[in-house]
């Protein structure tokens, strides 16, 4: 399974699972503070993006970061239940200058990371996730759809110089970040992304004798998809 599949498949059911607590306790079925309840939310939404940057990038920096946002994700779950009692801003700065101090020894910027991949020969898909990070890709070559993830990040994917075969589908999933898209003017869209406190800017002007067509499918969730 994709890593943006497992990605999205995890995120919609702590989503699912929030809104149902939400639901109970404004319905008075079940008595928890809002604090717990944001808490939670905070606290899964910083380990979740925590753990895609540790298992998706290969490099020190990247983990690194990804173990800070566990952390703090962590701390923020444990002090919303009254587990421990630290001020998430009394460490929080502290941790980021070690982070970012550590990040600085190994010479690679901490303050995003941008990654670009190869398609195969064969023309495999391209799979794109940023979570607190940039993603630039520029492809050349043969293009056959891909997947594009932004949490918290954006993606940017140029596909003027590639081959893009038609009826090619790229999967798009934005939850706070956004994608932008940047194509040819040989391709005609067929947008297909659902969008939820978010949306699609379609700027895209194909020519006349534009024949291949390119399947956008996905969801951004209070984010947004820019394609031009």
């Amino acid at each position: 399974m994709k890593k943006s599949s497992l990605i999205r498949a995890f995120l919609s059911i702590v989503v699912v699972a929030l809104g149902g607590v939400l639901l109970l306790k404004n319905l008075d079925i079940i008595n928890i503070s809002w604090d717990i309840f944001w808490g939670t939310v905070w606290a899964a939404g910083f380990v979740l993006s925590g753990l895609v940057n540790i298992f998706n990038y290969r490099n020190k920096t990247a983990w690194i970061w990804g173990l800070l946002l566990v952390a703090i994700g962590v701390l923020i779950g444990f002090n919303s239940y009254g587990i421990v009692d630290v001020s998430i801003w009394k460490v929080f700065w502290p941790v980021v200058l070690i982070a970012a101090g550590l990040a600085m020894m190994l010479n690679t910027s901490p303050k995003g990371v941008k990654r670009s991949k190869k398609l195969n020969k064969d023309g495999a898909a391209n799979e794109k996730i940023a979570c607190f990070w940039g993603e630039e890709d520029a492809v050349k070559g043969d293009y056959t759809g891909g997947s594009l993830v932004a949490i918290f990040g954006g993606v940017d994917l140029d596909l003027r110089q590639a081959k893009i075969k038609d009826g090619s589908v790229i999967e798009i999933f934005t939850f706070c970040g956004g994608v932008n898209i940047t194509l040819p003017d040989d391709v005609i869209i067929e947008n297909e992304v659902r969008g939820f406190l978010g949306g699609t800017d379609d700027k895209t002007l194909p020519k006349d004798s534009a024949k291949k067509t390119l399947y956008l499918k996905g969801e951004c969730i209070l984010g947004g998809l820019e394609i031009k």
